[in-house]
């Protein structure tokens, strides 16, 4: 399907564009931030991508850095954090549902404002943004697809939704997953790509 594809593609992506953590306030207490740590990723999920990047932020950024990558190094500064949940489901999954209903209540109450919403009976897609005085300091993307898979990625920092999707056509899904098994190990880091 080509809206899984531009997903995927978006969401690796936006992995890579994790910047350094330069804020004075712990992260919890930024309002872009939604926490994912709650939720318990079932054990009998085929295929599982649990990713949290903050501790390899200063090699990325030093590598974009030596490599002179100026949209990386960019991307690099707006962003504070990126958390990634995302699993394998049958057509019917009570922690894909509570997550969903969940976050999707935390979304609304905090006065998120919703960009994309799609829904049909075999997927739904949302993306949101939080803004404060004018400016974007959170994305927040929810997919769900039948029998497929259901992903939560939340971004955090000081963002341009421009110079994300500019960076996100620079990279294929091949290369982003090239890039990301690089990463397996570094500072003690382990990616699971089950």
């Amino acid at each position: 399907m080509k809206r899984t594809r531009i997903f995927s593609g978006l969401m690796l992506a936006t992995l890579l564009l994790v910047g350094i953590p330069a804020m004075a306030e712990k992260l919890e207490d930024a309002p872009g931030y939604i926490d994912l740590e709650w939720i318990d990723i079932p054990d009998d999920a085929k295929e599982v991508k649990d990713i949290n990047l903050d501790v390899v932020l200063l090699s990325i950024a030093a590598d974009a850095e030596e490599n002179q990558d100026e949209a990386l190094m960019q991307a690099l500064q707006m962003i504070k954090s990126i958390r990634v949940k995302s699993w394998s489901v049958g057509d019917e999954d009570p922690v894909a549902a509570k997550a969903m209903k969940k976050i999707s209540k935390k979304l609304k109450d905090n006065d998120w404002k919703r960009l994309i919403y799609v829904k049909s009976d075999e997927e739904t897609v949302t993306v949101s943004t939080k803004t404060v005085d004018g400016d974007m300091v959170g994305l927040m993307l929810v997919v769900f697809e039948v029998d497929e898979n259901v992903a939560f990625v939340n971004v955090v920092g000081d963002l341009n939704l421009a110079t994300l999707m500019k960076l996100v056509k620079e990279f294929d899904e091949t290369s982003i997953e090239g890039m990301l098994e690089e990463l397996d190990g570094v500072s003690g880091i382990e990616i699971d790509h089950n």
